[in-house]
């Protein structure tokens, strides 16, 4: 607890400088570092991280469609997709000729830490690029880090009844409630500061906005989980210390982050 403490009390105020008050393309450094982390993270615990050729495919697109994103849109990074595909089968072709494993699950893996976690996060830079990107791109944030708050004290308060005991068998229905809560209500309360600084959302939309980004954020928690379980790992690293490695701190925001992007686009939030 206490490293997970001194983790939070160096790390919160770096993120806020990081997000807030940087520009976008600070952004666009710090979510291309956490995938390219990730990426190693992930084909370690495949089986494929001494397959340098892999990791080094996963980060070389991991940086392309941050670049994407902050030079041309969100919908550009598209564009990534099909030439990293084919040279991952190129790849994974490469290796079997060679009697190199690589396997399906190393192949997976790289889809996943290559392109669709990288494109979570990706959503991080397009809310901070929109306007008044400096609020919004906390709005992962907060449905993250407050929803876990909420989940955590309320299972610890009113948990009974599991909820995935299989997946992870800490989560209660009592911690899933009050996360969502926690998360839709903080989201909407919120709302105040926003319109401290001209941004005036309806309250109904950003509470609806917590409640669907919560939903997602828990979504994710579960999905890394049962990756972990497949691979038989704890953690996915050890990049910080007390809280474990890059997508064990920020599984949940590749989630969240891409459904708030498209609540912004759909509801005309902004």
């Amino acid at each position: 607890m206490k490293q997970r403490l001194i983790v939070a009390a160096i790390g919160v105020p770096l993120v806020f400088i990081v997000l807030v008050l940087l520009p976008p393309c600070a952004t666009a450094v710090y979510t291309a570092a956490i995938c390219c982390v990730g990426a190693h993270e992930m084909l370690a615990a495949a089986g494929a991280g001494k397959r340098a050729l892999g990791v080094a495919l996963c980060a070389l697109s991991s940086v392309a469609i941050q670049a994407c994103v902050l030079f041309f849109g969100y919908l550009s990074a598209a564009a990534v997709l099909l030439p990293f595909v084919l040279l991952l089968f190129l790849l994974w072709v490469a290796y079997y000729e060679k009697g190199r494993e690589f396997g399906f699950s190393g192949f997976g893996a790289c889809l996943f830490s290559g392109f669709a976690v990288p494109m979570g996060l990706a959503a991080m830079i397009a809310l901070r690029k929109s306007d008044g990107g400096s609020l919004l791109v906390l709005l992962p944030v907060i449905a993250t880090f407050i929803g876990d708050s909420g989940a955590f004290f309320a299972g610890r308060a009113w948990g009974r009844i599991k909820m995935s005991p299989k997946t992870s068998p800490n989560k209660t229905v009592a911690g899933l409630v009050g996360g969502l809560a926690a998360s839709t209500v903080f989201m909407t309360l919120y709302g105040f500061v926003l319109r401290r600084f001209g941004l005036d959302i309806a309250f109904w939309k950003l509470a609806l906005a917590g409640l669907l980004s919560g939903a997602a954020a828990q979504l994710g928690d579960l999905s890394f989980s049962i990756i972990k379980r497949h691979f038989g790992i704890k953690d996915y690293g050890r990049l910080l210390p007390g809280h474990g490695g890059a997508y064990d701190r920020f599984d949940s925001t590749a989630f969240a982050a891409p459904t708030l992007l498209a609540l912004l686009y759909i509801l005309r939030m902004v």
